[in-house]
């Protein structure tokens, strides 16, 4: 006899056999008690939690012999049907029966009364990825059915369906099945097959599944086939590339002390082990939520990975503010491993970016930033003080006064003599330290209509010229460099006058609204170069924070005339008629 599925050997073969969605168990039951059971339900809710055994249960219920007991699974009909060969029960994955061929011949013997039992039963799942067609000859049918047919639709993604469909039935939202419910199914059905699963294991399957009973089998059958007939954590961890809570610390730990060559050691041997970084990072993030709950709170109750003695150690190093923003560059990564070939690297810089998070003056403790203010010169004096972009060290302490850290830039609009800013490596470091990917990409897309503006921008001519000749080596919110092959292009961008014009037709006209440097591309490779090298010994420099100059933004008075640019360049001729078509 060949093997059976954990989730198929334990699906629920009684109503009181369901986990975790009490409401709809006791309204079905009500409902078939009292024979009240509508023509058409909708099951929604995420994978794995129960929908379809609800729907199968449904099915025997309404047509179960025994009125009292039903479902019994002992009548015929009831074995029929979980045998999946009763004639009057009919299941569809729309996944795979899509078109409207299939709902036309689902309609047409819906048509025909039942064959062996009171109700036709036609179980739809994944309804949601119908074709419009098939959906729209399904709802015809809803809206008149025949009294002996009940639709039951399943679906995870129930915004997809028409609202006529889901007003149309009786719906029903099945929820995550609580993790200690998930645990002590996986304790009772280890216990039935002889295996022994530590404690420690069986929570940790119940994590991975998140709120899906199905998933939760379907790994515990796994582990079974990996291990000796007892089930450790440790087996868990091994099977899926995971780590254990203490390593979360650990590497929490070696942020907070800004031990970056440990940080990116401890990376490499993720990498190396076959550590799903995703489910990692999602980890980590999940035990500064328990640190940050717990920081508000002081509610050991609240912790679900970490205790309390855990909690007040990471509490000790960062606030409440700092572990939000910390959480958030976490999600924000795990969001981007999608989309990467590489994870190790993302995950490297974001461990790097929460590592100064931790530093940042920003959200120290409120009696430390209160002391510094003391500090501060007077509001008056501030103001007094001529404003002018730079580029600041992102460091918890301040910069002596003697030690350059700014990038020069003009005073006024009319400098007496054009200068040409130059950089060294470790500005330009600290531009690309500052620079994402994701940026950069929406950034090249925006430069990529400067072309279509050369017929018609002829007063930004000199911009869109020099714009057409280079591209972008990196990208952040306040910041954008450039890279181009031709020395003057480069001198052009960075010297003062230009720049500040530049900034102004970027914001204006492309809408980015950041500050624009150049350097060569052999200049920008030497850079890259020592990136890598840089960051293998931990020794990246802080991002570069830029302040921008003041420019008003374009109104609509301020638009070029487009009539007129175009009468510059073909004359002003009585033959040529102008007309200017606006967009759809």
């Amino acid at each position: 006899m060949t093997y059976q599925a954990l989730y198929q050997k334990y699906r629920s073969t009684t109503f009181d056999e369901v986990i975790g969605q009490d409401y709809v168990v006791k309204t079905i039951q009500n409902a078939v008690r009292q024979n009240k059971v509508g023509h058409a339900y909708l099951f929604c809710g995420p994978r794995g939690t129960g929908k379809t055994t609800m729907a199968r249960l449904l099915a025997k219920a309404v047509n179960c012999t025994d009125r009292e007991h039903a479902p019994c699974g002992e009548c015929d009909s009831c074995k029929a049907i979980a045998a999946g060969s009763h004639p009057d029960v009919v299941e569809i994955n729309a996944a795979n029966e899509t078109g409207i061929d299939s709902i036309r011949s689902l309609i047409d013997s819906a048509q025909l009364v039942p064959m062996q039992s009171k109700y036709k039963v036609y179980i739809i799942d994944e309804v949601h990825q119908l074709t419009s067609s098939a959906a729209s000859a399904l709802l015809k049918t809803l809206e008149e059915p025949p009294e002996h047919v009940i639709f039951i639709l399943a679906t995870t993604e129930p915004m997809k369906l028409l609202p006529t469909i889901v007003s149309r039935c009786q719906r029903f939202d099945f929820s995550k099945v609580r993790t200690e419910l998930i645990k002590q199914h996986l304790l009772d059905i280890a216990a039935k097959e002889n295996i022994i699963l530590e404690d420690s294991a069986a929570d940790r399957i119940a994590q991975l599944a998140e709120g899906g009973m199905r998933d939760a089998l379907s790994i515990l059958d796994q582990s079974i086939s990996y291990s000796d007939g007892t089930i450790t954590e440790q087996n868990i961890n091994r099977v899926y590339g995971l780590t254990n809570t203490q390593e979360k610390l650990d590497l929490l730990s070696d942020i907070f002390s800004e031990n970056a060559v440990g940080v990116l050691n401890r990376i490499r041997s993720y990498e190396e082990g076959g550590i799903d970084l995703k489910r990692f990072t999602r980890d980590v993030s999940a035990v500064l939520r328990d640190a940050d709950i717990y920081s508000c709170t002081h509610d050991r109750s609240a912790l679900r990975l970490i205790n309390e003695e855990q909690a007040s150690e990471i509490c000790k190093h960062v606030n409440a503010e700092q572990m939000l923003k910390m959480i958030e560059k976490l999600m924000d990564t795990a969001n981007i491993y999608t989309r990467v070939s590489n994870a190790s690297d993302y995950f490297e810089v974001a461990c790097l970016q929460i590592m100064n998070i931790c530093k940042h003056d920003s959200v120290r403790p409120a009696a430390e930033v209160a002391e510094q203010k003391k500090q501060l010169p007077p509001v008056s004096e501030v103001k007094e003080q001529k404003k002018q972009p730079v580029i600041e060290v992102n460091e918890k302490e301040a910069v002596p006064e003697d030690v350059p850290e700014d990038i020069p830039l003009p005073e006024s609009d009319e400098p007496e003599k054009e200068q040409v800013q130059e950089f060294d490596q470790e500005q330009i470091l600290r531009l690309v330290v500052a620079g994402d990917v994701e940026t950069r990409k929406k950034d090249t897309e925006k430069l990529a209509s400067v072309s279509s503006l050369a017929m018609t921008d002829f007063e930004n001519g000199r911009y869109i010229s020099v714009l057409s000749q280079v591209t972008i080596g990196a990208s952040s919110s306040d910041v954008i460099l450039f890279k181009c092959s031709e020395k003057a292009v480069v001198n052009s961008i960075n010297e003062e006058t230009f720049n500040r014009g530049l900034y102004a037709y970027l914001k204006n006209s492309l809408q980015i609204d950041k500050m624009a440097y150049a350097i060569t591309n052999e200049d920008f490779v030497n850079v890259c170069e020592l990136y890598k090298h840089r960051r293998e010994e931990g020794t990246l420099p802080p991002a570069a924070v830029i302040e921008k100059y003041a420019i008003k933004e374009n109104t609509e008075e301020d638009k070029p005339d487009i009539k007129e640019n175009i009468r510059k360049l073909f004359g002003d001729d009585d033959q040529v008629k102008i007309t200017i078509e606006e967009d759809s």
